[in-house]
């Protein structure tokens, strides 16, 4: 299980175009480690190709002195019943639990182990799946002792529930988390550790350092509930009122002002408010990515015009959505390479001739092997397998190369995809600005 974000899946995580259900994540510019979704949802549309966290979703059910989904008795027998159905080889299942509230405190306390007990012999029927038990206690030294009898059952991913609700109290729940984190690894330093609910970029940058994975819904609640447009602010993120929220040029609300959808309406439609949840989980992503550590190596396509005398690459190419590429990734003052149908993988500064070819002309046998090379070169650039590629190309420059990549074990992210040229060269000048206004704030 990869350390990161998973954002939470709702029942409805689409925008509704032309009869086509778009799911958020077709939208964004970066995206989620993977997703976590409850049995106490039906999603209509499930991301693909990225591993799943399935929860039995305690805390819908922490006020049921017995719990129960849409009147069925939760166990562990149910769960992995529920398990088998929906989820998929990868995906991390999670044994029942309940929150340690109420009157019968004693009682649920015997319910999790009884059935943390029972599911991970259960999982056995599951093998392609990852069992995981949560750490529950009153007290630390409770939590500590719950941790360490949960790893002596068999488990070796464990997540840690209950500190939602002290949210506030960032310093009482890092001192919680780590002093969880320090224990089990003093005894088995590859057990893999999940915080469930909290996901606010001060934890989020508390995570990473840790090397946790963690999940969190704030993109559904402020969007739906709360009325809040989240933007980006570095390595924050700004809670704008609807009514005061500046205009925004990022990814997701570029692409749906083509078909009349806006994240600032509240109230004129669900597509406006699903719109705006992607938008919050867009600023969300983009804020951890930066808060992130992480090499990112920016690729763009070498495309378009070129200079009819040999030149250093950067200088070769002289269509308009090259040079907009190529000002906003030294912008970011990134490392960068271009991708040549000719050449594979081009440093700037190397001199080469103009040519004549493109993707197009490539036959699919020829479009694989050039990814194959392209992909050995890429490996050899990156400075480890934390290395995220980022794609500012056109679909035939990236989908096979991302395929090889992420086989390999590499992030890889694109970014103003599905735009037009005008949009995308509209897109990448408004992100220049917006760069150099944040280094102007510094």
């Amino acid at each position: 299980m990869k350390p990161g974000f998973y954002a939470v899946i709702g029942n409805s995580d689409y925008i509704k175009i032309n009869n086509r259900k778009i799911p958020i994540w077709e939208l964004l510019e970066h995206q989620p480690t993977g997703w976590l979704c409850s049995l106490q949802t039906r999603p209509e549309v499930i991301p693909e190709n990225t591993p799943i966290i399935w929860d039995c979703g305690a805390y819908s059910y922490r006020e049921q002195d017995y719990p129960t989904i849409k009147g069925r008795y939760v166990d562990a027998y149910y769960v992995i019943h529920k398990y088998r159905l929906r989820s998929k080889a990868g995906d991390i299942i999670v044994s029942p639990d309940n929150l340690l509230m109420g009157d019968n405190i004693n009682w649920r306390r015997q319910f999790n182990l009884e059935n943390a007990t029972n599911f991970i012999k259960a999982a056995d029927s599951l093998p392609d799946r990852i069992p995981m038990a949560t750490i529950h206690g009153l007290s630390l030294q409770e939590k500590l002792s719950n941790a360490y009898a949960l790893y002596t059952m068999g488990y070796r991913h464990l997540g840690i529930g209950g500190l939602v609700r002290s949210a506030s109290d960032y310093s009482g729940n890092l001192h919680i988390i780590r002093a969880i984190v320090e224990k089990l690894r003093s005894v088995d330093s590859s057990v893999h550790l999940h915080v469930f609910g909290l996901c606010a970029p001060k934890y989020a940058s508390a995570f990473q350092e840790m090397n946790l994975s963690f999940d969190g819904s704030t993109h559904a609640r402020t969007a739906f509930t709360e009325g809040i447009f989240l933007i980006n602010s570095g390595k924050d993120v700004v809670r704008y009122p609807l009514s005061h929220a500046p205009r925004c040029l990022c990814r997701v609300c570029q692409m749906v002002k083509k078909y009349g959808i806006n994240p600032h309406y509240c109230g004129k439609g669900r597509n406006h408010d699903s719109a705006r949840m992607a938008h919050n989980l867009n600023q969300l992503l983009v804020t951890i990515d930066n808060i992130s550590n992480h090499e990112r190596i920016y690729l763009i396509s070498g495309c378009g015009k070129q200079l009819y005398h040999p030149a250093p690459a950067r200088e070769l190419y002289c269509s308009q959505l090259f040079q907009a590429s190529r000002d906003y990734v030294q912008n970011l003052n990134a490392r960068w390479f271009i991708l040549s149908p000719l050449h594979h993988t081009i440093h700037p500064n190397q001199l080469i001739q103009p040519y004549d070819k493109s993707p197009h002309s490539m036959s699919e046998h020829e479009r694989c092997a050039w990814a194959t090379t392209v992909t050995q070169q890429l490996v050899q650039i990156a400075a480890d397998e934390d290395t995220e590629f980022v794609f500012l190309t056109g679909r035939l420059y990236r989908e096979k190369v991302i395929f090889q990549t992420r086989s390999r074990g590499y992030k890889t992210r694109t970014i103003a995809n599905n735009l037009g040229i005008g949009q995308k060269l509209a897109w990448l000048k408004a992100q220049i600005l917006v760069n150099r206004q944040q280094m102007l704030n510094l």
